[in-house]
């Protein structure tokens, strides 16, 4: 274990107390299963703090291998970058580092009906209700997911390397950032920083794609106006940005195609037959072209029995990204004034906030021929 941050009791006392109050919440609002679940939330945040140190005094303990120091240095760098020219918070984020000795911070659990590509939601008394549960430890979140497979549900359980406390606590750089490449660790910061930025109650699709596309948005102007990066570095983001791409036509077009499956009139055994066989298609078609990607490969993602769930996932980080993309334009390139009308969208009642996002889709889609829909 880390030492801990020098001075820092005073600070973790409060926060214990912040912790001990959520649980104590818990334990007025919900039933034993809902005791637990805050519990263990509490205690693995109060391992992260406990595990702290200034990023300042880990850069200069000669104990800091090379690698670390130069990606702690990276980080640093990145989140000036998106303080001066994305307007992203700068103060009070990243400015501590954590080792969990661990690959992974927590394990998510997302779930969907069967026969639709709705989200299974979590109601948190904080937050609202959001797509997805998160657990310290793997086998917590297997034991979800099992309830939740018998309740009838579509379940995927997958690792996360970083999440944000939407600014209840002074959130790390954990070790479960290093392991990406430089690209993926600048997108981290300019997403995790999105969030930070703005957060809107109970949406998960629109939280997870506003802040992909800031993080998408954000990296084209950080390797644009940086040149020290190299020109390997921007060639292969750039060839990144290509696969990411193709991988999104492929699960969008399924998505449509089950979209269009569940609501028809099929009787649900047909239903349940025709997924599995587009499924099944989706996966073939991503290995009949695997040779068209360059420097990535999703064999993890197409390697598991693919479900709803898997779907609904991906939906939540891409599906609104056009719409945000179309907002953007119409700022002229000025985060401040884009995040304002984001906040503005999310002022909206739901179903009048869903409409303007389709509107602004179509939008980008009139200038935009269907085959760059995709990217």
């Amino acid at each position: 274990m880390s030492p801990r941050t020098a001075g820092a009791g005073p600070v973790l006392m409060l926060k214990g107390l912040m912790l001990k109050g959520l649980m104590l919440l818990a334990v007025l609002l919900g039933g034993c299963g809902e005791v637990y679940f805050y519990w263990q939330a509490g205690a693995g945040q109060l391992d992260i703090i406990q595990r702290r140190r200034p990023i300042v005094e880990v850069l200069a303990d000669p104990r800091t291998d090379g690698e670390t120091r130069r990606k702690l240095n990276l980080i640093l760098e990145a989140q000036k970058f998106a303080s001066a020219r994305l307007a992203l918070p700068g103060d009070g984020h990243y400015r501590f580092y954590a080792d969990l000795e661990r690959p992974q911070v927590t394990w998510l659990v997302v779930a969907a009906p069967p026969l639709e590509l709705r989200e299974h939601e979590f109601c948190y008394p904080l937050v609202g209700c959001l797509g997805y549960r998160g657990y310290f430890q793997r086998e917590d979140a297997d034991e979800l997911a099992a309830r939740l497979i018998a309740d009838g549900l579509d379940v995927l359980v997958r690792p996360v390397s970083a999440y944000s406390t939407l600014g209840w606590f002074d959130d790390p750089v954990l070790n479960t950032f290093l392991e990406y490449s430089d690209a993926y660790l600048v997108g981290t910061v300019i997403h995790e920083q999105a969030h930070h930025r703005y957060f809107l109650k109970g949406d998960t699709t629109f939280n997870e794609s506003f802040a992909s596309f800031v993080e998408e948005e954000g990296l084209a102007l950080y390797f644009g106006e940086l040149s020290g990066l190299g020109p390997e570095m921007l060639e292969r983001w750039r060839l990144a940005q290509v696969d990411r791409a193709l991988f999104r036509s492929l699960v969008l077009q399924a998505r449509a195609n089950l979209m269009e499956l569940y609501g028809s009139k099929a009787p649900d055994d047909q239903k349940r037959a025709e997924k599995a066989r587009i499924l099944a298609d989706l996966v073939k078609e991503y290995r009949g072209r695997k040779n068209e990607f360059r420097v990535l490969d999703y064999d993890s993602w197409f390697g598991r029995p693919l479900n709803n769930a898997h779907l609904v996932g991906f939906g939540q980080y891409t599906s609104r990204v056009p719409a945000f993309r179309a907002l953007f334009k119409r700022q002229s390139g000025s985060f401040q004034r884009f995040f304002e009308e984001v906040e503005a969208l999310g002022k909206l009642p739901a179903g009048e906030r869903e409409a303007r996002l389709d509107q602004l889709e179509k939008e980008l889609d009139s200038h935009h021929p269907p085959a760059g829909a995709a990217g």
